[in-house]
């Protein structure tokens, strides 16, 4: 199981261009998600430039398992966002990062950077590189 940040979702038609291994896991079937709270960051942060047919190609390319964040998330979350040092712009990314580590998922993300304090507490991400 793969978990994808917003930050892929919002850059796919690109990404697509560069093949990472993570992506052709999931062409060779392996199966994708997004955590409700990255699903929400990508819909706001593609903002007025995303269509219905961005969301459905995005929709269809993690086969509609966009997973929510449930009571567990939430507990690991506030255990990751205390370990992270409790700064304030971590709260989000600590509760997608729970999402994956309760999903025995890899995270794959852009913003390795935003994600890295969450590998000592479980996250096993996965690092593109340089778009």
């Amino acid at each position: 199981m793969i978990h994808l940040d917003a930050s892929i979702l919002i850059r796919l038609p690109f990404l697509a261009q560069r093949p990472h291994p993570a992506l052709s896991r999931i062409a060779g079937g392996e199966p994708a998600a997004v955590c409700t709270l990255a699903w929400l960051e990508y819909v706001i942060g593609a903002g007025s430039t995303i269509g219905e047919n961005e969301l459905q190609i995005s929709r269809a390319f993690v086969a509609d398992n966009i997973v929510g964040f449930g009571q567990a998330d939430a507990e690991l979350a506030a255990a990751l966002y205390n370990a992270a040092g409790r700064r304030r712009t971590l709260k989000t990314d600590a509760c997608i990062a729970a999402c994956a580590i309760n999903a025995q998922a890899d995270f794959l993300t852009l913003n390795v950077d935003d994600f890295r304090p969450f590998v000592a507490q479980g996250l096993r991400l996965l690092e593109w590189g340089t778009p």
